[in-house]
């Protein structure tokens, strides 16, 4: 990939799309074993105060009972559309193009919508007409419906208005993508699609790439259930598949023209989550995202401390090599006058076990009995 170079969304020119109906929300809804909990989900929307919705399910090659399931409800509103199973990302996408609400909402066939949540939500897009999307509050729940704890016990924000760097930063301002309500008409000017490469964060991907040019508002009361289950796809995938899923997150994040324009702070933070988590112990990947032009721009303050953590996570785990000196060199010519980075790199070089042992007493010593080290307490 170029430097500072997105991958591509997925999007599939040649849509023909229907004519949007005004006032209208727009539901989708991908299913997948989805048998246990989907009627529940279904009524949820029945039971909404707004009336004036239309719900597409797509069965992600369901064969579980989920069809037979959704048999039994006769609401004309209610369409059902099938796939053999690609994944999230693409049952959204074949609900893509066939929405016609003026508004896009999304439930998943395991959660549920509480009574206003659509009224509220397009009562206040119809209120800030320049906004282009809104999000609320909600309550995770039990695999039984039992309320736990609300969305914002778990969130950063709530953020108003351009909140780009801030999802940008990390998922955490609207945790599942239920509790927002989009406007159709902007997804579809700016060719907005869900990436089908992404297995664990499509939405984040989605979301990231929405608001890079519009502005989101935030409804403090709770309009939507997450259930936690231990079926959740973010228990069961595996864990190298979700590390490459947020990694591509990242690296389109980055790509982004909106990127350049953030906080040398957030910018350093997305680099800090690519190199130093998401790519631990690919030292070629590291390299190549290294010389990207993103990274030439931020400050050398962040560069030299992100080539220090690459190399100090590296030896700690047990790595060594040409990328591990290159890294420590390289901090140390950033900023040659930082004590750690002189320490480090002369350390290294005199014993690269040494070096190793004394990163693993300090993360020891920085971090309470009991928890984890971050990566960036060891330096």
């Amino acid at each position: 990939m170029p430097p500072n170079r997105a991958p591509s969304n997925g999007a599939q020119p040649g849509w023909t799309h229907p004519a949007v109906q005004r006032g209208c929300v727009s539901v989708m809804m991908p299913a997948y074993r989805a048998e246990a909990y989907i009627g529940e989900a279904i009524e949820s929307v029945l039971a909404q105060t707004l009336g004036n919705w239309e719900l597409w399910i797509v069965l992600d090659g369901a064969s579980d009972g989920a069809e037979e399931a959704i048999t039994r409800f006769s609401d004309p509103r209610i369409h059902t559309l099938r796939q053999e199973h690609a994944g999230e990302a693409a049952a959204r996408n074949l609900a893509l193009r066939h929405l016609t609400g003026e508004f896009v909402a999304f439930l998943d066939a395991d959660d549920l919508l509480l009574p206003k949540h659509l009224a509220l939500t397009v009562e206040y897009l119809q209120r800030h007409p320049a906004r282009g999307g809104v999000y609320t509050d909600g309550y995770y729940i039990d695999e039984h419906g039992q309320r736990l704890a609300l969305l914002s016990t778990r969130r950063r924000g709530p953020f108003q208005g351009r909140i780009f760097e801030q999802i940008l930063r990390a998922s955490d301002v609207f945790g599942p993508p239920m509790c927002t309500v989009l406007r159709l008409e902007r997804i579809l000017g700016r060719g907005h699609t869900f990436d089908t490469r992404i297995v664990i964060g499509p939405d984040w991907d989605f979301l990231t790439r929405y608001a890079e040019s519009e502005d989101f508002g935030y409804l403090a009361e709770p309009t939507c259930l997450y259930r936690l289950h231990p079926s959740n796809i973010t228990r069961t995938a595996e864990p190298e598949r979700r590390r490459a899923s947020l990694a591509l997150c990242r690296e389109k994040a980055i790509g982004l023209p909106g990127f350049l324009q953030c906080s040398p702070d957030v910018r350093a933070h997305a680099f800090y989550d690519l190199l130093v988590n998401l790519l631990d112990g690919m030292p070629e990947r590291q390299m190549e995202v290294a010389t990207w032009a993103a990274f030439e721009q931020l400050p050398r303050a962040s560069r030299a401390r992100l080539f220090r953590l690459m190399a100090g996570k590296a030896v700690a785990s047990g790595g060594a090599g040409e990328s591990v000196r290159e890294w420590f060199e390289r901090a140390f010519r950033l900023r040659p006058w930082d004590l750690k980075n002189a320490l480090l790199l002369g350390l290294y070089l005199l014993s690269p076990s040494l070096c190793r042992f004394a990163l693993r007493v300090r993360a020891q010593a920085s971090v309470p009995r009991g928890r984890n080290a971050p990566a960036d307490a060891m330096l």
